[in-house]
């Protein structure tokens, strides 16, 4: 499987994620951009795909969109 499609699977579930525990289990709104975060992730990823750094992997982007997941849902649970 190509990179891309990896991290856009990971960029797809975080943004389902997202919807589904701010709807069902936080019960809060959330701004459309803070919800799209993990796509815009995406973008920036295949925008600087040619960019040669070793911390520009996909095993790094992948990790930076769930770990921008997961602090966009404690910021708004605590």
């Amino acid at each position: 499987m190509r990179d891309e499609a990896k991290v856009s699977i990971v960029a797809a579930i975080c943004t389902f994620g997202l919807a589904v525990i701010f709807k069902n289990v936080l019960q809060e709104e959330l701004n459309f951009i803070t919800m799209i975060s993990p796509v815009i992730l995406f973008l920036i990823y295949t925008w600087s795909r040619d960019v040669k750094s070793k911390f520009n992997t996909a095993t790094v982007w992948m990790g930076v969109i769930v770990i921008v997941t997961i602090a966009i849902i404690a910021l708004y649970a605590f």
